[in-house]
């Protein structure tokens, strides 16, 4: 089975299992298909690649939503700060309703996880230049910024069409030392997780 069918897979199963389930994560589901349809958006990459003028708009225009919407993929990790609504206090024994959770919250960070690796292979393979690292770096800072975005200014995707004048003004009013290492924290992670799984060159032991 190959990686794109895997991932279709995983994320129908994954949203059987959020309805299924009477769980406190029903924002799980629209977090997920945001991750899945910026995933899915990465697949058509190619085919966005430009060779000839004619296609540059249509093409500009392509990479400009896919950009948008990549941050949701890795902002999916950071929904397990919502584990934080239960105790985990294992002195009071096995409390099956809170690792219930911990297991549907998880599998869908670790999901999440893999349509980033995915993700960024399709992008690493779209950037076939010297300056490959460096752009991939500043997808990735992107990716970090968007997620500072949406978590902590509640902002989405759409707003930087909407409301682009708010959305800058309340980043730039955002930004002091907390919020600059949080957005270099993601960006470690991410590069991290580009360096364990996609940075894989093909070597003797």
């Amino acid at each position: 089975m190959n990686e794109r069918s895997k991932a279709r897979i995983s994320f129908f199963i994954y949203l059987s299992i959020l309805i299924i389930f009477d769980i406190k994560y029903s924002f799980m589901i629209l977090n997920m298909f945001l991750a899945f349809a910026a995933l899915e958006l990465s697949f058509l990459l190619p085919l966005f690649k430009v060779k000839q003028k004619s296609e540059i708009p249509v093409s500009s225009l392509f990479y400009i939503i896919f950009i948008l919407l990549s941050p949701n993929v890795f902002y999916v990790v950071t929904d397990l700060i919502h584990l934080n609504i239960y105790e985990f206090n294992y002195k009071k024994g096995l409390v099956l309703e809170e690792w219930k959770n911990f297991f549907v919250l998880t599998s869908g960070v670790i999901i999440a996880i893999y349509y980033y690796i995915l993700m960024l292979k399709q992008v690493n393979n779209l950037l076939q230049t010297k300056w490959r690292k460096g752009m991939l770096f500043v997808f990735i800072l992107l990716s970090s910024i968007g997620i500072f975005i949406g978590r902590f200014l509640r902002f989405h995707s759409i707003h930087l069409f909407t409301e682009p004048l708010s959305l800058v003004r309340q980043f730039v009013y955002a930004m002091n030392g907390s919020s600059v290492l949080f957005i270099i924290w993601l960006t470690l992670l991410q590069c991290t997780v580009w360096w364990l799984f996609v940075d894989v060159k093909r070597r003797g032991l």
